[in-house]
């Protein structure tokens, strides 16, 4: 593992050991956990717009212009 040097407000430091302190681990491991967590979540929608733009791209409807919908038709009541 590497080391680095981040600036942080006192007030937030102060914050976030208290809560590492009471989840019974240390503040390294707790932003370890918070920046891991958020860039699986970053990665995890990336591949959810990929695959929605994927569906887009060769769905049922990829082939039909938008245009060629009427209002009336699409808020047809059935």
């Amino acid at each position: 593992m590497r080391n680095i040097t981040i600036a942080l407000p006192a007030e937030l430091v102060r914050a976030a050991r208290i809560f590492a302190a009471e989840r019974d681990t240390t503040l390294n491991a707790l932003l370890r956990e918070m920046l891991q967590d958020r860039l699986n979540q970053e990665g995890r929608m990336q591949a959810a717009v990929e695959r929605m733009l994927a569906i887009a791209e060769h769905g049922p409807w990829s082939h039909v212009d938008p245009r060629s919908f009427r209002r009336e038709d699409l808020y047809e009541r059935r």
